[in-house]
């Protein structure tokens, strides 16, 4: 009996072992073909790894910012090849998050010619260069409206998050 026993936990041990082996494969994940971009989120930043770039965030954005892949940025679309958008989760109010930040990778040439473009538009904060590699420039589309009060408490602390391009620039690593 005692050997039947030790079999059957021996087993059971086998079997946990190779079920666990088989969670960790280190194959790459099917990646379905309609999505432009492969995207990490933690929760010390974002890591895009179709265009190589990673974002650390600043230490106030930890648990109050949100990122979603969408072409969408203050109601309009963005042409761009790949990009995302941090968006501020007011807890509190518990309503639509207001969107912070977006990152956008353009073609270089895609790039100069929309520079020329913007030139005879106005109204909008145009988007900063925060790096280039290669063909691409990466940009930054930065939300200086604060959608709150900017005396409330929601007011400051939305103006808390939103960054500078000089802060955008040094926690991108291209």
């Amino acid at each position: 009996m005692s050997f039947i026993k030790k079999g059957a936990t021996t087993l059971a041990i086998a079997g946990a072992m190779f079920a666990v082996a088989g969670c960790s494969s280190s194959e790459p994940k099917q990646q379905d073909p309609n999505i432009d971009s492969v995207i990490q989120q933690s929760e010390q930043g974002y890591r895009n790894t179709t265009v190589g770039y990673s974002f650390t965030y600043p230490e106030n954005w930890q648990n109050s910012v949100v990122q979603r892949d969408t072409f969408e940025w203050n109601d309009q679309r963005i042409d761009a090849q790949n990009m995302a958008v941090f968006y501020y989760k007011n807890f509190e109010l518990n309503n639509t998050p207001e969107p912070l930040l977006a990152l956008a990778t353009y073609p270089q040439q895609e790039w100069e010619q929309m520079q020329r473009q913007a030139k005879d538009r106005s109204g909008s904060t145009p988007p900063y260069v925060i790096a280039t590699k290669d063909d691409q420039v990466l940009v930054a589309y930065i939300n200086t409206k604060n959608p709150y009060d900017a005396g409330s408490r929601q007011g400051q602390e939305y103006a808390r998050h939103v960054l500078t391009p000089g802060q955008v620039q040094s926690a991108i690593n291209w």
